[in-house]
């Protein structure tokens, strides 16, 4: 009957139109869905006199761009020098992050000095180190005023040299364990100058 096929043919259009407005809605939803933000910690990588530095940042689970963000970067002993980026992560302040149950409200930078037998931080590793704090704070929406500067051992000693050399770059300085005078390390065996006489 005819008013049967008129009804089949708007059932048609009609389911056709469903399916143009779903694939629209979902080619629109797939770029919301790329632009969503990783959290936890995340495996970064900076070039400095084309050396590759990798580093890990901590992201909070409840992260958005909507507000500014404090910024910890945490300087490693010599111990943990290397190339992998994940083992400055492994102990104290990576540590204290994973274990807390209500999460950590800031983007910390944990970066990582080459095993060259230099003074790391106070060389080529303290450039990367200011390197991914940059990108860090540019990516995360970190705020410029409100960055701490921590580390152990060597990376106090790190603390005290990335401090003396961008102290504009920092709201507060945290060193601990650490040395300014000459100084052989004890698990690297680097020599460290003095920073101060």
């Amino acid at each position: 009957p005819p008013n049967q096929k008129k009804i089949m043919n708007r059932r048609f259009k009609s389911f056709i139109l469903s399916l143009f407005f779903a694939a629209a809605f979902g080619l629109a939803a797939a770029p919301l869905a790329a632009q969503q933000i990783e959290t936890g910690f995340l495996d970064r990588v900076v070039l400095v006199n084309k050396h590759e530095y990798r580093y890990q940042v901590f992201v909070p689970r409840e992260f958005t761009r909507r507000k500014m963000w404090p910024v910890i970067i945490v300087l490693h002993g010599g111990g943990t020098y290397g190339s992998d980026g994940i083992r400055p992560t492994d102990g104290g302040f990576g540590r204290v992050i994973r274990s807390s149950r209500s999460g950590f409200p800031a983007i910390v930078i944990f970066p990582q000095a080459h095993a060259d037998g230099t003074p790391g931080w106070q060389l080529e590793g303290g450039e990367a180190a200011m390197a991914a704090l940059s990108r860090s704070i540019k990516e995360f929406n970190g705020d410029p005023k409100r960055v701490v500067l921590t580390g152990y051992s060597a990376g106090g000693n790190g603390t005290w040299s990335l401090a003396m050399r961008f102290p504009e770059r920092f709201a507060a300085i945290v060193p601990i364990c650490s040395f300014i005078s000459k100084f052989k390390g004890v698990a690297s065996k680097v020599d460290y100058p003095a920073l101060a006489p």
